[in-house]
């Protein structure tokens, strides 16, 4: 057989960076959860690392010509929890065959990953030919539907993030990719003044200063049109779907959700807005986080985990876990960690000539750092709770298996050096 370690395809620094964060995971689960959900992430760890031993030995070359095997199992097992889903805290993500307990939503990222790296491989994509945009269109678009329908926003979310960074490296411009995104900028920024606005009970002097954002913002989309001249099609399209957002953001505001729905919102931006209700979880992280200081206050003797003031503290805030014990330098040196490992997944980019390996690295690099900015922003206060766990820390079974498997790739993917 052959040996991946003598080869190099089998990426020890990688490999050692992984363990890593696994352990401080496995230290910070046992400190804020049960011995039973202990052990349970001990065994999802060692399936982990035997599932990177098994995706490393594996030929890149199968990952291509399977991409679209893992592609649909994976979108015929999201359509499965629609009519046999486990519901679980107000979702249902799961699926239980036997005594094991499946979340199909983040094995879908392994399959739209290989599946868009695969079509990105042999055609080149701009919103300027947008016949060649309808093809991965298709392909985001049904794991999103799919998974909104759970409902699941963080991995709906992480979907739409890992496209563009994909798309950018197989050609796409960054001013094609500003376009893309511009109805999703004019949806957020046209939904401030009308959430200030309820929060300050309806003060338009208050509501007029926060449309000052969505202003700057038509006035540099006007702007690039005059400096990037894109083709006529694309102004026209491009800027009015930014209207239909913002105009779709006001009628939904006003005409659809309740006024306790629209709190729900603001205490996403506002946690102290509803502390007992939708804004505890962030206050009491924050709380978590603050407390630590410097040096943190030692492991197993944060307050707000050990008297459970911060519920389902070893799941999606598992980061607070770690700042509360070791504070500020214990979360920078984890932040380093994840740097090193997304360096590390995009430094061969450049001498890989394999498109396939090449846009499969930019897409798992993605990942990793989507997933690690938007949970630490959502732990910090900065987002909505969107239920986005943090790689490598996290508990959950799905999670780590999922993170073993982008792990395998990227070495697989660093190792292989064959153009097919």
């Amino acid at each position: 057989m052959k040996s991946y370690f003598l080869t190099g395809k089998f990426d020890v620094f990688l490999f050692i960076i992984a363990l890593i964060l696994w352990t401080i995971g496995l230290a910070l689960v046992y400190s804020s959860a049960s011995f039973h959900v202990f052990n349970q992430q001990i065994l999802w760890g060692i399936m982990g690392i035997l599932l990177i031993l098994i995706t490393v030995s594996i030929p890149t070359a199968f990952f291509y010509k399977s991409a679209h095997l893992f592609y649909v199992v994976t979108i015929l097992l999201l359509i499965t929890i629609l009519f046999s889903g486990e519901a679980a805290m107000g979702a249902a993500r799961w699926l239980v065959f036997g005594g094991l307990r499946i979340q199909p939503s983040e094995f879908a990222k392994i399959g739209l990953l290989l599946m868009l790296s695969r079509y990105l491989t042999k055609r080149d994509v701009s919103l300027y030919r947008l016949r060649t945009m309808i093809v991965p269109a298709i392909i985001i678009t049904i794991p999103f539907v799919l998974v909104m329908q759970q409902p699941d926003l963080g991995t709906a979310l992480i979907f739409l993030s890992i496209s563009l960074p994909m798309f950018y490296w197989a050609g796409m411009s960054l001013g094609e990719i500003f376009y893309l995104i511009t109805p999703c900028i004019s949806l957020v920024l046209s939904a401030i003044p009308l959430i200030l606005s309820f929060y300050a009970d309806g003060d338009t002097h208050f509501s007029l200063w926060a449309s000052i954002p969505w202003g700057i913002f038509v006035f540099i989309h006007l702007l690039s049109f005059r400096i990037l001249r894109p083709p006529l099609k694309i102004m026209i399209l491009s800027f009015s779907l930014s209207l239909i957002a913002a105009t779709m953001t006001n009628l939904v505001w006003n005409n659809v959700l309740q006024d306790y729905q629209k709190m729900r919102v603001v205490s996403f931006i506002n946690p102290q807005a509803d502390p007992r209700g939708a804004g505890y979880q962030v206050i009491q992280s924050m709380i978590a986080l603050g407390s630590g200081q410097e040096y943190g206050k030692g492991f197993l003797q944060g307050s707000q985990v050990n008297l459970q003031y911060l519920p389902e503290a070893h799941t999606d805030f598992i980061f607070a876990v770690l700042g509360e014990q070791f504070g500020l330098v214990g979360s920078a040196l984890v932040l380093i960690l994840y740097l090193l490992l997304i360096i590390r997944a995009l430094s061969s980019t450049r001498n890989i000539r394999n498109r396939f390996a090449n846009i499969l690295l930019v897409g798992a690099a993605s990942m990793t750092a989507f997933h690690v900015i938007i949970n630490i922003a959502m732990v910090v206060g900065m987002m909505p709770v969107t239920g986005l766990p943090l790689p490598f820390l996290s508990y959950g079974g799905s999670f780590t298996l999922t993170m073993a498997l982008l792990v395998g790739l990227i070495m697989n993917a660093r190792g292989d050096r064959a153009n097919y």
